[in-house]
């Protein structure tokens, strides 16, 4: 369906009821005057295909009713700019959530004109788009998988998305984005990671500001000069443009001081609200337009004021308590009398006896309940009431106003904001109430900022409150900085105590207050430095971790939740023989799937009545199969709640017998005779060990656990693989999962270069079955040549036939680890390994894993192989032998190791990698025809 919209929103009321008329595409801006008429064609019959809409409402009821479709959507949109400077924030408005959207966010957050979601392909067409924004993401379109997304023959200018991706489209999980004979100037999008990093920045200069005022922490004054800069940072904007002692008395001062953020909240609400009037006006004063408007400027007063109570808190509160900050001094030397004086006005007595100092206690108290009270609560309330929203991911309109609170942290600590507004508080203001006195000229305040400093930062260390790894390390530099700043306060304020005579060299070993000063300046900058350097390298790290993505697309997977669940998995496992494994499995994924939430009892059980209920709140259930697991009862509680609540059932298996696994038989027989509880209170309607039998081992294979590197990452994304089939999304677009998920950097397909000989002894049972593995996956790499370039041969007749012949070319002896190994009669495979080594022929060992075809473990080898080969000059275990698991998934990997071992190199290698491989290849089988030519002059020179 393809639809135009030829009349604007911003016209006459008169002329919206009007036939729909065809308009010169005219570009109008954002806040521009009404456009006067433009001579009026008469409208040539539409397309087919097409509708036009002749109204605000038509035109709403086609994007909701289309967007949601699979159908084809484009726009044809003559003067977009009009309508965008009449809506605001989206030029496609909507008062409440879309009914498209089945997550329940309101579409006006996103995409400035239209707002896809599962739809199909969008397109705006022959379009002037000027002026408009989304709050979120995509100024223009935004698609969330949907298909392409194209712009033909429009022009788009000044366009953005306010505080996420995409100025001008944002596509996720859709179809290409072209621009097909489009101009884009002047757009933009605000998510650059820029808002956390600013607060931190704001934070720790409002407290560092405070160190001289409040510590009395001051650098030597040759120092002063360069730093009086950070002054300004303090946002206390009245004490930098107008001097307190011209606003007359203190009761005047405090109450300017009290009061100018209100004033500046007013006036900015009060222009806010003249622009949405003047846009209802020219829009012709629509009743919903009306509605949309007083909603969207409440919204951005209430940001604007959150804003402003962030930025002046510190500074306003730090001047509110000045009134309770007086310093005494001597009057009568003769009779030691001393009067105390108000520090902030020196000409105010601090005493009840002064009619102006007790005059001010009625306005203390009353700002300070305002300010360092009744700000933060207010803070804590606003959070208090979008907590469930913000959780569940579903951004309301309060929610989107406040969003400078909460969205740079993880939803589980969406208060942190509130924790860290405490923190800056205290330390730059509420400390003043440590000896109001003498409290400046005291180590009290500075050893007690020291320790709250202290604490903040192994809070901050331990809770990780952020999202982004790099916002957490630069929060946990600037709060180290801060400490540092505060012991070396310290130290300087020792060197300029005048208590006692050089007790700045007696105390600290400095001899004088300039050289403490030199000191602390180079220990900040050394700490400055090497702390910025730990940032920027633990972030390019975080930014280089290898993640899950999709085989198909290389992108990675939607972890979309299902309305009522909260997580994405519950694990459940036997806490003797499978925490450490389900920890492992836990921190992973959560590193291979960012975002993804899987429920884990030390993070998250509070209470163990309410097991079934965690069970219920996750759309998959992962079982962690270890010896002991079925006879655990609170394990069968949550066996019995998944069966009830019809949760998938993702089994892990633990074979390992030596780090409490057992064997599958073991399992079952496990289950059979402790899963016997009749009519369980999570499942009433529980028919016995045959249901859970189906459910845990025959419903789905379960999953080798294997810890083991490479073999690791194999099972976590049998894991991950498992939870995306069963995610809302994917059960109905399998398709995206067909060809499996990968990690960039796993091991994968490799190829040989060369001609490559594969030697075999006959005495090495099941050797000849594993070298036919490895030749067939040479495939894979190179299709069906790769295979012709791998020859499988008799050692003992390549290297002692009465045919043998000089070897000539790329051989390896694939030695196959298992419980027969070294044990043939005659010892043909030790005078064999012998030989190729002799030879300098590479030795690639195979380590069976499977107890059914002799695997065992490593040491058994070890005391089985002949003490020739584990000497010198053979060392054979020199060499790291290659474990071969029987799971498809791990053997696959296996394979792909000995191939590496015996020369391949990776199919992704760059051209550097394959000649450095080439080159090694070179060595090698230049090394053995030196090795062959000094074989035959010894057997001239001894026949």
């Amino acid at each position: 369906m393809v639809f135009a919209l030829p009349l604007l929103l911003s016209l006459p009321a008169a002329w919206q009821t009007s036939p729909p008329l065809a308009l010169a595409p005219v570009p109008v801006s954002v806040g521009s005057p009404p456009v006067p008429p433009v001579p009026l064609l008469p409208r040539p019959p539409l397309s087919p295909g097409f509708v036009a809409a002749a109204s605000d409402a038509a035109f709403r009821n086609l994007i909701d009713g289309l967007l949601g479709s699979s159908a084809a959507v484009a726009l044809r949109l003559m003067l977009l700019a009009a309508c965008c400077g009449l809506l605001g924030a989206s030029c496609v408005d909507h008062s409440g959530p879309s009914s498209s959207d089945p997550s329940g966010l309101p579409s006006k957050r996103e995409g400035g004109v239209v707002y896809a979601y599962y739809s199909g392909a969008v397109s705006i067409i022959g379009s002037n788009v000027t002026g408009c924004s989304a709050g979120y993401n995509g100024g223009v379109v935004y698609a969330y998988y949907s298909g392409a997304v194209s712009l033909v023959g429009s022009n788009v200018a000044g366009c953005s998305a306010g505080d996420w991706y995409g100025g001008v489209v944002y596509a996720y999980y859709s179809g290409e984005v072209s621009l097909v004979g489009s101009t884009v100037t002047g757009c933009s999008a605000g998510r650059v990671g820029f808002q956390p990093k600013f607060k931190v920045l704001v934070s720790f200069y409002q407290i560092a500001t405070t160190l001289g005022p409040v510590y009395g922490v001051r650098l030597n004054e040759t120092f002063t000069r360069w730093t009086n800069f950070m002054d300004s940072l303090s946002f206390d904007l009245l004490g930098l443009t107008y001097p307190g002692a011209c606003m007359g008395s203190m009761r005047i001062r405090l109450m300017v001081a009290g009061l100018w953020p209100l004033v500046a909240i007013l006036l900015e609400g009060a222009a806010l609200a003249c622009h949405a009037f003047a846009v209802w006006l020219l829009s012709g004063r629509a009743d919903d337009l009306r509605r949309d408007l007083v909603r969207a400027t409440l919204r951005r007063i209430l940001y604007w004021a959150i804003l402003v109570a962030y930025l002046v808190l510190p500074s306003v509160s730090r001047t509110i308590l000045k009134v309770e900050q007086c310093e005494s001094f001597a009057v009568n030397d003769f009779t030691g009398e001393r009067r105390s004086y108000l520090v902030a006005d020196l000409t105010v007595l601090c005493s009840a006896d002064d009619d102006e100092y007790s005059g001010l206690d009625a306005y203390f108290w009353a700002f300070f309940v305002l300010w360092p009270v009744l700000i933060p609560l207010a803070f804590l309330a606003l959070l208090l009431s979008i907590r469930s929203e913000v959780q569940a991911q579903r951004v309301t309109p309060l929610a989107g106003a406040s969003r400078f609170l909460w969205r740079d942290y993880d939803p589980r600590f969406l208060f942190w904001e509130v924790v860290d507004m405490g923190r800056k508080l205290f330390l730059a203001s509420l400390v003043l109430f440590i000896h109001t006195e003498y409290g400046s000229s005291k180590l009290l305040r500075l050893f007690v900022a020291s320790v709250v400093s202290g604490l903040y930062l192994a809070v901050l260390t331990l809770a990780r409150p952020f999202k982004r790894d790099d916002d957490l390390y630069l929060a946990c530099t600037a709060n180290l900085l801060l400490l540092c700043c505060f012991i070396s306060g310290t130290v300087i304020q020792l060197c300029e105590s005048a208590a006692y005579e050089n007790m700045c060299y007696t105390l600290v070993g400095f001899d004088s207050a300039h050289g403490a000063s030199e000191f602390v300046i180079a220990l900040t900058a050394a700490m400055l430095a090497t702390s910025l350097l730990v940032v920027f390298f633990k972030t390019v790290s975080a930014v280089r971790a290898p993640t899950i993505r999709l085989a198909s697309t290389d992108r990675p997977p939607a972890l979309e939740l299902c309305p009522e669940c909260h997580f994405h998995g519950f694990i459940s496992h036997a806490w003797g023989t499978g925490q450490d494994q389900t920890h492992t499995v836990v921190r992973r994924l959560q590193l291979l799937m960012p975002g993804v939430r899987i429920w884990l009892d030390v993070d998250n059980l509070d209470d163990v009545g309410r097991l079934e209920e965690a069970v219920a709140d996750a759309m998959s259930f992962l079982v962690f199969l270890s010896a002991g697991y079925f006879k655990s009862f609170n394990c069968r509680r949550e066996l019995y709640a998944a069966l009830a609540s019809n949760r998938p059932f993702i089994p892990i298996f633990e074979a390992d017998a030596t780090k409490g696994g057992a064997s599958l038989a073991a399992l079952q027989a496990e289950c059979r005779e402790s899963c016997v509880e009749v009519a369980p209170p999570a499942y009433p309607s529980y028919r016995g060990p045959d249901e859970m039998l189906a459910r845990v081992f025959e419903e789905a294979e379960p999953i080798v656990w294997v810890r083991v590197n490479a073999f690791q990452l194999e099972s976590l994304k049998a894991v991950a693989l498992r939870m995306l089939l069963h995610s809302p999304f994917y059960a109905s677009h399998p398709a995206e999962l067909a060809e499996g998920v990968m990690v960039p950097g796993e091991a994968g397909p490799v190829a040989f270069s060369g001609p490559v000989t594969i030697l075999v002894c006959r005495g090495n049972k099941g050797a000849f079955g594993v070298a036919d593995e490895v030749k067939a996956a040479a495939k894979e790499g190179g299709g069906s040549a790769a295979s012709e370039m791998v020859v499988i041969r008799d050692a003992e007749e390549a290297l002692e036939g009465a045919s043998a012949a000089p070897l000539s070319g790329h051989f390896v002896l694939l030695l196959y680890l298992n419980d027969k190994t070294f044990l043939d009669a005659g010892g043909t495979v030790t005078r064999l390994v012998q030989d190729a080594m002799d030879r300098r022929i590479a030795i690639v060992l195979v380590h069976e894993q499977d107890p059914s075809c002799g695997g065992r473990p490593f040491r058994h080898f070890v005391q089985q192989t002949p003490q020739v080969l584990q000497r010198s000059p053979y060392k054979l275990y020199d060499t790291v032998a290659v474990p071969l698991y029987p799971s498809e998934e791990h053997r696959r990997v296996s394979l792909r190791l000995v191939l590496r071992g015996m020369g391949a190199s990776p199919c992704s290698a760059g051209m550097l990698r394959r000649q450095w491989q080439l080159l090694r290849r070179r060595i090698a089988v230049a090394r053995l025809r030196d090795a062959a030519y000094a074989r035959f002059r010894y057997g001239l020179q001894h026949p």
